[in-house]
């Protein structure tokens, strides 16, 4: 099953040009770190999309994705050139049904699951938190922030996260780029568009 879904996954993303560069300052918004960090642990629902590269230390791939958030639940959709292939994963943290390939999982500990079946440790729990810039509030984090009030690294849940430069969505900075690395698996995110559920 494993490499199954590792396998559906390096069909699925397979896309053009998730590039890293050097952090650039983040725009002003008005907000310190502290403020801005507990405005999004607030927010009700937002969604984003942007592209992703993954390097598992013996497979890279490239895709798009799209994920949206509500409460607790997440819907996740990543997908490779052209619209073709499909993962997606959606529920809470207590309950994920993951679609690949014409196959279906319902996981009922999502975390350690997701994990055995991708052969990585996703701390999906935690993602949502990370994607918009602040660390997960339920774990211990080690954190640096810059002088412009935005996040720059974030070392929780044994993954390393650098945040290389931010974007001004929805009149909060949020990142733009970022990237993550666990042991050997690296992921390299760019997010192109982000914004509030009530925004759409």
């Amino acid at each position: 099953m494993k490499r199954f879904l590792i396998f559906a996954l390096a069909q699925t993303i397979l896309a053009a040009g998730v590039v890293s560069c050097a952090y650039t300052p983040a725009n002003q918004d008005g907000f310190n770190y502290s403020e801005r960090k507990n405005y999004l642990q607030h927010l009700d629902g937002w969604s984003l999309r942007g592209r992703i590269a993954v390097d598992t230390g013996q497979q890279a791939f490239q895709g798009g994705f799209q994920w949206q958030q509500s409460m607790d639940s997440i819907d996740l959709a990543i997908r490779g050139p052209l619209g073709t292939g499909l993962l997606q994963i959606a529920g809470s943290a207590s309950q994920l049904i993951v679609h690949a390939r014409g196959e279906t999982w319902e996981l009922n500990d999502p975390e350690t699951e997701l994990s055995e079946l991708l052969g990585w440790w996703l701390p999906v729990e935690s993602f949502s938190s990370w994607l918009l810039g602040y660390p997960d509030p339920e774990f211990a984090a080690e954190t640096m922030v810059g002088p412009d009030n935005a996040l720059r690294s974030l070392i929780q849940r044994n993954w390393n996260l650098r945040y290389e430069s931010y974007q001004l969505a929805g009149g909060v900075i949020l990142p733009q780029r970022i990237n993550l690395a666990y042991q050997d698996l690296e992921l390299r995110v760019i997010i192109d568009r982000w914004q509030r559920s009530s925004d759409e």
